[in-house]
């Protein structure tokens, strides 16, 4: 088993420079470029399936992936990105002035709460049911999802707590591995890899 998580190139959203969660962006000019990199990129491996969270800006760049490999695309909701309620939609200038003890539960090393959110409970048990689908998957896989999404999964892999804030950067169209190794287990090889990209890096962490 091997699985290629690739975060979704730059979006609108994050060009725009809002916290997107569940909200339905296009992929910015600057994410198109990143995502046709990414598949110039992955046409030198031997790849047998592209999954992709089914949010336009993830869609697209599995869409783009997917075509020099000859894979047709799978939706899979459980890498939908987090949703983080009425944070939704918002800069960080308005998440300050409308949530004010965010950035100290930041600080303090706590996610803050916000009305409608998803809770973290459901995203770990949707994380854990896709993790449990790629054990199952032979060969490689490539997944495109989101920053939220890829560094709860290396939380996971590496017996992280999901609940507190990250230990994983996660960059537009960065390539994250990882691999079974003899005894079974998840090992992460590979993250945050922008290699590929030649100065078209994003680093908007906003979903």
């Amino acid at each position: 088993m091997r699985l290629i998580l690739i975060r979704h190139g730059e979006s609108e959203g994050n060009a725009s420079g809002v916290i997107q969660g569940r909200m339905d962006f296009g992929l910015s000019p600057t994410g198109v470029l990143q995502a046709h990199a990414t598949a110039r990129y992955l046409a030198a491996l031997e790849i047998d399936r592209v999954v992709t969270s089914p949010l336009r800006r993830a869609a697209d760049t599995a869409e783009t992936i997917a075509g020099p490999l000859g894979r047709v695309v799978v939706p899979m909701p459980e890498l939908m990105e987090y949703d983080i309620g009425e944070a939704s939609g918002l800069s960080s200038a308005e998440l300050r002035q409308r949530f004010p003890g965010v950035f100290a539960a930041y600080t303090s090393g706590r996610r803050p709460e916000f009305p409608g959110e998803e809770g973290r409970g459901t995203f770990q048990a949707r994380l854990e049911k896709a993790l449990d689908a790629f054990r199952d998957m032979g060969g490689t896989t490539v997944a495109v999802a989101h920053g939220g999404v890829i560094s709860s999964l290396c939380h996971m892999v590496v017996g992280l707590d999901i609940h507190r804030p990250g230990a994983f950067h996660v960059g537009n169209c960065s390539v994250t591995e990882v691999i079974r190794d003899a005894a079974g287990r998840l090992v992460l090889a590979r993250h945050n890899d922008t290699c590929h990209l030649a100065g078209i890096e994003t680093f908007a962490d906003r979903g």
